[in-house]
């Protein structure tokens, strides 16, 4: 592969890929960083002569599989201060980092981790659901029930917490 190819490769997707990662670490800093871990492992597995099928997806799937080694390795980063220290902080929390205080990211966290994967790759990356079947091994029908039922829950999440804070959103999910 050439500089040249790889380069619109690169041009292509890279918002993609960020604005997914954005989506999974809700830090710009580490999600400039994982996109940039994208782009070399794919430019690396291109050199060693992979042929993936559709580039677009088989890009967000190296963010995917990178995003989840980040967070594992957060994860031990933090089990190990919590024994080093004593703290009694919740891992996930610290993991992940401040999360959001907007009311759309805390209705968002209450859905499951595939929901969430499938609202992110369909809604913020952009990918189509052929590319996200292919991502997820699943056909394109159950990607769209699946988009289906995370909106519906996503939804339902949204009205529980209205009704809960006892006040109006102006917009809805």
């Amino acid at each position: 592969m050439d500089a040249e190819q790889f380069a619109r490769i690169y041009d292509t997707h890279y918002s993609r890929v960020f604005r997914y990662l954005l989506g999974r670490t809700r830090n710009p800093h580490d999600a400039e960083e994982l996109a940039a871990d994208v782009f070399a492992t794919a430019l690396e597995s291109l050199e060693r002569g992979a042929e993936p099928r559709q580039i677009g997806s088989w890009i967000v799937g190296i963010a995917d599989h990178l995003a989840s080694r980040f967070f594992r390795e957060r994860m031990t980063e933090v089990e190990h201060a919590e024994t080093s220290l004593g703290e009694e902080e919740d891992p996930e929390e610290l993991a992940l980092g401040q999360l959001d205080s907007q009311a759309l990211w805390q209705c968002f966290d209450t859905l499951s981790p595939e929901y969430r994967r499938i609202l992110l790759l369909r809604v913020v990356a952009g990918l189509s659901a052929r590319e996200v079947a292919e991502s997820m091994r699943k056909t394109e029908g159950a990607i769209r029930v699946l988009q289906f039922r995370a909106l519906k829950a996503l939804r339902k999440s949204w009205m529980e917490a209205e009704r809960d804070d006892g006040r109006s959103r102006t917009t809805r999910p």
